[in-house]
């Protein structure tokens, strides 16, 4: 495989929109444990262990409507060796090409996520037979992207192609919807407490809720009510009229929302740009046999025998808060009425180069000068990827079960902040002591794209995808999404 096509398949599993990663395959599990605080508080009180410890997960989930790998060949023929003679080399290995990274057709509603989680070390722990608390951490980056034409899409590929030679230049970005472009991380330390309002024979009701301290890492944003763009060179963009508000923190921006994952990921205080407070808030309703009681009897408290419940329904609010940057985040609108030219010359590039802000500062000394320019003195606050989620999870027979859940975003591609995409998975599963094997399906990227993922857990061990499956059998790939983890009971309890 060529560098240049490597870097080509970079941007379609790289570059793009960032969000909150799922975990689909684990978060609907018996033995997820502590991890249920992620999706709803007062699933705590189902969990199949008296305590349980999360030692390190990660996820990361692109993609994208605007690039794809598309090759006459799937992976899954790629990777067991059934690809036609006439796509491998002299040594009957296959033969990638830069032609199968594809642009395309995009109209003006071009968009691209990437998302990175890492949940930090959390704990769960019952007290008695009806509360649970827990303690936990994470780290959460993500970029987005939206609303991006065909033009502006062909543009960027060959202003960063130096092989076109200044051919084919046309940007003409002309579209009527928000341009939204976001980059944002924080890091958060919550609590959480469940509590068992019902704990019968054949009704258990809980309630559970989650308190967030949150630490902004960094937020860079361009969000626009509609802005045209158009160009017939390298060296010079037409701003043919804007109305758009601007805001960027410290340079650096996206290294420090790659740092709290790649190393190490705890909490750091002397990074803090802003801060905030965010909640959860959820209710579970399990009907037939089976109750916490009944689980801390057994000496295997994820002993499926103790989890007979017939049918389980879950309703939470999730991420309501924001983070707060004050005067850490510079913050302007533009607009104009009348043709303004940019140059994208040497300086331009070269401010970005130096970073994030170096890139922003330069853009706002050009709005300052030859645009309608406006500082905001409102400190840049940025919301929380709120969201309503519905989960259910019914027993076929023991060790297996189905569950669905529902995830719909309460927040506006307009509004500065993080986003989680609206989906729509079934879950179907086996579950036992030391294996399980799960394989979600569904409609996820608010409801754009049919995926089929997979996951294992092997004891205290799980790795997992949301839409593995799907890349294997397609032969046109959009993205990826990928998690793995640590995370076990401790202790047993004594009969």
């Amino acid at each position: 495989m060529n560098v240049k096509f490597a870097l080509a398949i970079g941007v379609v599993f790289f570059w793009g929109n960032a969000q909150a990663q799922t975990f689909h395959g684990i978060q609907n599990s018996n033995f997820a444990g502590v991890h249920t605080v992620y999706s709803n508080p007062a699933l705590l009180t189902s969990m199949a262990y008296k305590r349980h410890a999360n030692v390190s997960t990660i996820g990361f989930e692109v993609s994208n409507n605007m690039f794809s790998l598309t090759a006459p060949f799937t992976l899954w023929q790629a990777i067991t060796g059934n690809v036609a003679a006439e796509y491998q080399n002299s040594k009957g290995q296959v033969q990638w090409r830069s032609e199968y990274l594809k642009t395309r057709d995009v109209g003006n509603d071009g968009w691209a996520t990437v998302g990175l989680e890492w949940r930090g070390p959390s704990y769960a722990n019952r007290l008695g037979k009806r509360f649970v608390w827990a303690s936990h951490s994470r780290t959460r980056s993500s970029l987005m992207l939206k609303n991006i034409s065909n033009g502006t899409l062909s543009y960027a590929k060959v202003l960063f192609d130096s092989a076109q030679g200044g051919s084919k230049f046309g940007l003409n970005q002309l579209s009527p919807y928000p341009i939204n472009f976001q980059a944002n991380a924080y890091q958060e330390i919550g609590a959480s407490l469940a509590f068992a309002i019902v704990d019968a024979k054949k009704l258990k009701i809980s309630v559970g809720a989650t308190a967030k301290y949150l630490m902004g890492l960094g937020h860079v944003s361009l969000i626009s009510d509609g802005i045209q763009l158009k160009t017939y060179g390298r060296d010079s963009v037409s701003i043919i009229q804007s109305n758009a508000q601007i805001a960027y923190s410290e340079s650096q921006v996206l290294q420090r929302m790659l740092s709290g994952i790649i190393v190490g990921g705890l909490p750091s205080f002397r990074n803090i740009l802003g801060n905030g407070v965010g909640f959860d808030f959820g209710v579970s309703v399990e009907g037939g046999k089976g109750s916490a009681s009944a689980q801390i009897k057994e000496r295997w408290l994820g002993d499926p025998k103790a989890r007979n419940y017939k049918w389980r329904l879950a309703a939470s609010v999730l991420d309501w808060g924001q983070v707060s940057y004050g005067n850490n985040v510079n913050s302007f609108s533009i607009s104009n009425s009348t043709p303004v030219t940019l140059k994208t010359d040497s300086a331009f590039f070269g401010a970005f180069a130096k970073g994030s802000a170096e890139g922003f500062q330069y853009l706002e000394t050009f709005a300052k000068g030859n645009l309608n320019y406006s500082a905001s003195v409102v400190s840049q606050k940025v919301v929380l990827p709120t969201q309503i989620q519905l989960q259910g999870d019914m027993r076929l027979k023991a060790g297996f079960y189905a569950a669905f859940q529902w995830q719909q975003s309460l927040v506006s591609a307009k509004i500065a902040g993080f986003r989680q995409p609206s989906s729509i998975v079934v879950v179907p599963r086996f579950e036992s002591k030391w294996l399980e094997v799960s394989m979600p399906v569904g409609l996820t990227q608010d409801y754009r794209k049919g995926n089929i993922g997979a996951c294992v857990r092997v004891g205290p061990l799980f790795v997992g995808s949301d839409n593995l499956l799907s890349n294997l059998i397609v032969n046109q790939i959009k993205g990826m999404n990928v998690y793995f983890g640590l995370s076990s009971s401790i202790g047993k309890v004594k009969k």
